[in-house]
């Protein structure tokens, strides 16, 4: 089962009126864009609770990024060979947003004259300063001043500027309309001295300065977590890049120097298979540790007698004499398995719990009888048996004719 990440909302400047927080909204609801529209505009004409609601959500919902698109899509585009969305408003938007503004300019009247709605002094002031942030906001947006390349010093600065004198002009008079709004806040409030107005307006002028130049702010924040996040991913791929050169492409070279060698090939496979799997998906056993050891017994079998022997852990330690003994006695009998049970594959499974550790190794091939055993079998019973006895732990055998072979080393801790 795949698991998907919740879509975020964003803003598409691309179809947007204003901010594109309608927009944003009707594509994570799937909801109609003019219904939203619709909703905002009649909420406002309450005390401007939707114009609020609309600069809240434009703050929160950052910019929609392009995606990757596919090799060539922008080369189409540029020559005409792919339609491309026109981000002017038609003719059609224009009627529509006429018609929305009328009907939200009736409402706010409507509104007034019942008493429902605001007094004229915080109108006056929310009707500003929405107006001074929507035409800040806006620029923000569609707008980043670049100096020009080619010139310098005071020449970059005006080129800029100069190339985007309808964005200077709306912020300078987005600022006139904020200034206007905090004049009214501080004019306007009764029952406060001179000093009492003093602090007002500093306290209302940094708050109105705060909001006009918040979007940079969250853009120069949303840019650094980018710019962190394409590192990180630069790092992984980099570093996925010198592994695979250090180890897949070798080993692909050693095969294909090797073919005729079915034998060699095949545990060149495994042991690239395995190196693989453990950098992708878990952490190499510590150095000196009982895994890494039993890691490469494992891979010694492998490799001098083509079997596949898969190595399963739980919890690890360090490694000591008695365990290497252990160590020894498993890897004895791994080579017994390979040897004798017809197999191509064998299991190992090794568990450390705080007062027992247990190592398993199970084979499905021929089996024996264990009853016959003789003396002189110094593999099973020198090598396994009596090495575990004098470590002071144990060797379990389980098998039968036809039914395979599980053999358990046991050492108390």
């Amino acid at each position: 089962m795949s698991v998907t990440n919740p879509a975020r909302s964003s803003r598409p400047l691309q179809t947007a009126w204003i901010g594109g927080v309608c927009a944003g909204l009707a594509d994570q609801l799937g909801w109609s864009v003019l219904v939203l529209r619709l909703v905002f505009v009649v909420l406002g004409a309450f005390a401007l609770v939707g114009v609020l609601l609309y600069l809240v959500l434009w703050l929160v919902m950052p910019e929609q990024s392009d995606g990757p698109s596919a090799p060539g899509l922008e080369s189409h585009s540029r020559t005409g060979m792919r339609s491309v969305a026109d981000p002017n408003l038609s003719a059609v938007d224009v009627g529509v947003a006429v018609a929305l503004g009328l009907v939200g300019f009736g409402l706010l009247w409507l509104v007034e004259a019942s008493g429902w709605g605001l007094n004229t002094d915080a109108l006056l002031a929310g009707v500003l300063g929405s107006v001074g942030l929507g035409l800040i906001w806006w620029q923000a947006d569609r707008v980043s001043f670049e100096p020009a390349p080619e010139a310098s010093g005071w020449r970059r600065v005006a080129a800029a500027v100069l190339a985007h004198w309808t964005s200077v002009l709306a912020v300078l008079v987005g600022i006139i309309a904020l200034i206007g709004a905090v004049t009214v806040v501080v004019t306007r409030t009764e029952g406060v001295t001179e000093m009492g107005q003093l602090l007002l307006a500093i306290g209302v002028g940094a708050l109105a300065l705060l909001l006009a130049v918040s979007p940079w702010l969250l853009r120069a924040r949303r840019s650094l977590a980018r710019a962190r996040q394409l590192a990180i991913l630069a790092d992984a791929r980099a570093d996925m890049a010198a592994h695979l050169h250090d180890s897949v492409l070798q080993t692909l070279a050693l095969i294909q120097r090797q073919a005729a060698d079915p034998k060699k090939v095949s545990a060149l496979a495994r042991r690239q298979e395995r190196e693989l799997r453990q950098w992708l998906y878990g952490e190499e056993p510590a150095s000196g540790s009982l895994v890494e050891a039993l890691t490469e017994e494992m891979l010694d079998v492998e490799t001098d007698h083509g079997v596949d022997v898969e190595l399963v852990s739980v919890g690890d330690t360090e490694l000591t004499a008695e365990l290497d003994a252990v160590v020894r006695a498993a890897g004895e009998a791994m080579v017994n398995a390979a040897k004798h049970s017809g197999s191509d594959r064998i299991d190992l499974y090794c568990e450390v719990d705080a007062d027992l550790i247990s190592v398993y190794i199970r084979d499905r091939g021929v089996g024996f009888d264990l009853a016959g055993i003789t003396e002189d079998r110094m593999g099973v019973r020198g090598s396994i048996i009596e090495r575990m006895k004098r470590t002071g732990g144990r060797a379990i055998i389980k098998t039968a004719p036809g039914e395979g072979t599980e053999i358990r080393l046991e050492l108390p801790r």
